[in-house]
């Protein structure tokens, strides 16, 4: 414990030495917030049909799903953005050399970046129900809160896994921006999923993001609780713990790969 909040420390008081870019954070989602407010104008006041089962509210719908996903995007690039930036900064070595595990110290190095996107979530949701009257049923902390770590840990996996690709074939932005972009259309981060064709609908239950949306939707819009969202809540776990450990397990596979092939510090 006493490690981790080092390196939140030691990332904090960076993060916050740059006052205008830490501030320009918050006005880049205030602009954001008020893009799909206006977007969410041209549709009409009116609670939507196709949305009825999440109380009909557009803009509360698309928050939602925005404020989650920047999280899950930060989980795919992070960790392999610390990785190479290790590899080309000549620190990769080191590093492994520490007692302890390089995945531990990946994870432990975006704590503030979490930290940040949990309060960049919070910042949406404020923000939208000062300025524009965005109501939440019944908001259960508790709740969001468990959601928010449970989507946190499912994709801590993935970008651990993708970091031990990155560590072996150097680049890969392309591949992963392609990824991101179906897994967000997929997932149903813009509109419903019941839009999607059947097929695509299947395949969205394999995505953890999906089940994220629809569990914070509920819990937020409609005032869910634990029991309501006792299944998601089961599939997010699993989740959770199948990608945590591919994830691990790959990432030390691909140090030991790189080792043998001796390209760790190559880049």
């Amino acid at each position: 414990m006493r490690l981790a909040w080092a390196f939140f420390k030691r990332d904090a008081l960076i993060a916050l030495s740059y006052r205008m870019a830490f501030g320009a954070q918050f006005i880049g989602k205030l602009s954001l917030l008020m893009l799909f407010f206006f977007l969410s104008k041209t549709i009409g006041d009116r609670p939507l049909p196709i949305l009825a089962r999440y109380g009909g509210d557009f803009l509360a719908f698309l928050l939602i799903g925005i404020a989650l996903s920047d999280c899950v995007l930060l989980s795919l690039t992070s960790f392999a953005m610390q990785v190479r930036e290790a590899q080309t900064t000549g620190t990769l070595e080191a590093t492994l050399m520490s007692p302890v595990r390089l995945p531990v110290i990946l994870f432990f190095s975006s704590l503030w970046d979490y930290f940040m996107s949990a309060a960049g979530f919070a910042f949406y949701l404020g923000a939208g129900a000062a300025l524009f009257g965005l109501k939440f049923a019944h908001f259960h902390f508790g709740v969001a809160l468990s959601l928010f770590i449970l989507t946190v840990l499912c994709f801590a996996g993935v970008g651990i896994l993708w970091a031990g690709i990155v560590l072996l074939v150097k680049r890969g932005e392309a591949v992963r921006t392609v990824g991101g972009f179906v897994m967000v259309i997929m997932s149903g981060v813009f509109f419903p999923l019941s839009l999607m064709p059947q097929w695509v609908q299947s395949a969205a239950r394999l995505i953890p993001l999906t089940d994220a949306l629809e569990g914070m939707r509920l819990a937020l819009m409609q005032g869910y609780d634990f029991g309501q969202l006792s299944g998601i809540f089961i599939r997010l776990i699993f989740f959770a713990i199948v990608f945590l450990i591919l994830g691990v397990s790959g990432f030390n596979s691909a140090v030991r790969i790189g080792k043998e092939m001796g390209s760790l510090t190559q880049y």
